[in-house]
This record gives C-alpha cells, sequence and structure tokens, in this order.
C-alpha cells in the first residue's frame, strides 16, 4: 500500500495493448466497455435517494458515477502497471510511477472506445481538480515525491491521448489549453511509451495454450458511508474485467489478489508479500467529494 493518501498519488481495466507489431487485445468486444457503462448508470440511478447527493440532477448524477468509476479504473490499473513491474522483473528506465502513469494510459487508449477514451477523460479531469484542492488547501504535492506534480500528471494523459489521434482529440487539446508546439511532440511521447511496454511485456503474455494464473476477486465489507460506495463497486463488478484480463493476456509467477476494502484512508497500491492490489472504499468516496467540490464543464479551470 502506498503511505501518502491517494488523493495526491492517484496512480483502470487491462484493455488493450498496443505492440510495434499489433495491439493484443483485439479480441476483447467493444460491447465490454458499453456493458461496463450500462451498470454505472444503473448505479447513478440506484442511488438517487442518497442523501449525500440530493439535490444533484439525473445528468449530474450520471457525470459523478462516471468520475468515480473512470479514476478508480484509472488508478486500479496503473497499481497493475506496479504489479508487472514487480513480478515480471522488468527495468524501469526513470520514476516508476510515471511509467505506471504510463501503462495505464496507453492500455486504455489502445482499446479506441467511447468507454475507454471517457475513462482516461475523467482521469486527466481529476488531476485537474485535485491541482485546485491542493492549491486552495495550500497543500499541494512536495517536489521531492515520487509521484509527478497533478498538473503534469493530468497534461501527460492529455498528451499520449492527442498523440495516439490528433485529429480525434483535437477539441479536448483545445479544452485543456494544451499548446500546438507540444501537441505536435505528443506523437512521440505516445509511441515511445506504447512502444516501450509492448516489448518489454511481449515475453510475458499468455500462450493460448498456458493455463491461466487464478486471480481472486474479493469485495471487502464497508459501514456507514461507504456501505454505497462498497454496493456500487459490487454492482457495477469493477474489479472482475480487471482479473479475467490479466489472467487471459500474461504468464504470472503466482496467483494474487484484487480486493476493494475499507482502509481507514483514501489509497491503493500492490502488496508484494501478500501478493494483493488493494483499492480502498475511501478513495472512492474522495473521488465524489472531489468532484462534487471542484467538477466543473471545463477540465482546466484552475
Amino acid at each position: 500500500m502506498q503511505s501518502r493518501p491517494l488523493r495526491h498519488i492517484l496512480l483502470l481495466l487491462p484493455f488493450a495493448l498496443l505492440f510495434a507489431v499489433e495491439p493484443v487485445f483485439a479480441q476483447i468486444a467493444p460491447s465490454e466497455g458499453d456493458q461496463l457503462q450500462a451498470r454505472i448508470e444503473a448505479a447513478a440511478r440506484a442511488h438517487a435517494g442518497d442523501e449525500r447527493y440530493k439535490g444533484l440532477s439525473p445528468k449530474d448524477r450520471l457525470a459523478l458515477a462516471e468520475f468515480v468509476a473512470g479514476n478508480t479504473l484509472f488508478a486500479l490499473l496503473h497499481e497493475m502497471g506496479h504489479a508487472v513491474v514487480a513480478e515480471m522483473g522488468l527495468p524501469v528506465l526513470g520514476k516508476e510511477e510515471d511509467a505506471a502513469d504510463a501503462f495505464a494510459a496507453t492500455r486504455l487508449i489502445s482499446v479506441a472506445s467511447g468507454f475507454s477514451d471517457r475513462v482516461l477523460a475523467e482521469a486527466a479531469k481529476g488531476w485537474f481538480m485535485t491541482n485546485r484542492r491542493d492549491k486552495k488547501e495550500g497543500d499541494p504535492v512536495p517536489p521531492y515525491d515520487a509521484h509527478g506534480l497533478d498538473l503534469v500528471r493530468a497534461y501527460q494523459i492529455v498528451c499520449f491521448m492527442v498523440g495516439s489521434n490528433e485529429h480525434k482529440f483535437a477539441n479536448l487539446a483545445d479544452e485543456t489549453k494544451l499548446p500546438k508546439d507540444r501537441q505536435e511532440s505528443c506523437t512521440r511521447d505516445y509511441n515511445k511509451a506504447a512502444s516501450s511496454w509492448g516489448l518489454a511485456l511481449k515475453a510475458h503474455l499468455r500462450a493460448p495454450d498456458q493455463p491461466k494464473t487464478k486471480i481472486d476477486v474479493v469485495y471487502g465489507d464497508a459501514t456507514g458511508n461507504l456501505e454505497g460506495f462498497a454496493q456500487a463497486a459490487r454492482s457495477i463488478m469493477l474489479l472482475e474485467p480487471l482479473a479475467q484480463h490479466a489472467a487471459d493476456l500474461f504468464v504470472w509467477p503466482a496467483p494474487f489478489t484484487i480486493q476493494m476494502q475499507s482502509c481507514g484512508a483514501p489509497n491503493a497500491g500492490w502488496d508484494p508479500p501478500s501478493r494483493t492490489l488493494t483499492m480502498c472504499y475511501e478513495l472512492a468516496e474522495d473521488f465524489a467529494e472531489l468532484y462534487r467540490s471542484y467538477g466543473v464543464a471545463r477540465a482546466d479551470r484552475r
């Protein structure tokens, strides 16, 4: 587990992995994202009577649910990046936190679906909002922290998206005010990140005749304000696709567990001794409060 609250170290679904030769997630049906989106919409309707969201329109409740689910999924995939590095003994040139962000972003971009695009946009939006919150509360990420500054991480996600398809994400670049000269270098950034991860993982891909690693999914109990988030996570089935595709695609050295539980603080992390990837319910609650307090139409408003 990370020791610093994840509101400052926000690190979803291991979908497409872009290799120099070909995408290896091509077998994933586009309808999978649609099914998850439908479950998110159902969860938003189910919480219409929650006192904490009283006064929110159905549209705003859905936007909040998408924000929480998107940021939670991105955080899970970021932590999966840490697990991959540790379990497969991959070399990391530079900061591992940056590499894990690149793992999450390039995986989702390669899916090229409306759902994966929204997940990434929500993750970038979350970093912009976290920056505003930290500035208001006078509690920014220190320059010596292992993680990058909030705005740097936000713009790196935007840059990867723009670099993957400048025409598709032109509006996002304009909305976040990404300078034209920076946009021109984003293609190189994205291609380097995607091909580097592809080459590093190529030797660890599971062949069709190889057995799948057992990956358990656990939703721990929660009480009080966290109970609603636990119920939503179960109904949305946030963890199952992550475990399924991690087992389908990679050869892992041993079984492990992906879980959501109460931790006492908003956090997430990969714990090597217990071989457990944990997402805390408190983090989902933190995402919800972040959106309620700082969610705005323009993601780059600071």
